[in-house]
């Protein structure tokens, strides 16, 4: 089922600015923001600034709500960046959490209520066992690969649930859609339109919630 979780995290009314530094980077700026480290994350042109703010909040208890999870629960999210959505599972005493990251700039800047529960990890090679988590999400993370090692990473996904995951992927439906995630998604690496995202799902096996970010 296609569900925006993430929908009361509102984006600014004017982000013309940020826009037009997104389509003046150079090749070599590009790069350095596909190694995600601190230019990504803290730097003018990444997010300029990644901090906890709470804004996560809501969206994780809708998903504790629909997801019925408890104390006794296990999550991962794979991506996890500074680990600030875990932080607020934490905080409604869902403490049984985890995060993989790709980034060891990210880990290490990570909110101390979750930070010893994070672990510097590729999302397409994942060192956990079958069915170890309860609940699994990802969000705006696997399009930030390689179609192949993308795709390695839903199936991965998968492997490492009990069933109940969450997926959100950057997509688009019309031209104009397709050229702002060209313009926005300086690290996206696989472009699927949503019919072939839901394709890529069926073929993978991937049955949780989901949802087409668009710009």
């Amino acid at each position: 089922m296609e569900i925006d979780f993430l929908v009361s995290v509102g984006q600014s009314a004017d982000r013309s600015g940020r826009l037009a530094r997104r389509r003046s980077l150079s090749i070599a700026q590009r790069d350095v923001l596909g190694e995600f480290g601190a230019e990504y994350f803290d730097g003018a042109t990444g997010y300029g600034g990644y901090y906890y703010d709470g804004r996560h909040a809501k969206a994780v208890g809708e998903m504790i709500r629909r997801y019925g999870l408890t104390p006794e629960s296990t999550v991962l999210d794979i991506g996890c960046a500074k680990g600030f959505m875990l932080y607020e599972f934490v905080r409604r005493g869902v403490t049984q959490v985890s995060g993989c990251e790709i980034s060891r700039y990210a880990v290490a800047q990570a909110h101390e209520g979750v930070r010893q529960e994070l672990s510097v990890m590729g999302a397409d090679d994942l060192s956990y066992g079958d069915d170890a988590f309860d609940f699994v999400y990802s969000i705006d993370v696997v399009h930030n690969l390689e179609p192949d090692a993308c795709d390695r990473a839903i199936a991965e996904m998968v492997r490492v649930s009990r069933g109940t995951c969450f997926l959100q992927v950057a997509s688009y439906e019309t031209a104009e859609q397709e050229q702002a995630l060209c313009d926005w998604g300086v690290t996206v690496k696989t472009f699927r339109d949503k019919n072939e995202w839901r394709c890529a799902f069926d073929r993978l096996e991937f049955r949780g919630d989901y949802f087409f970010k668009t710009f």
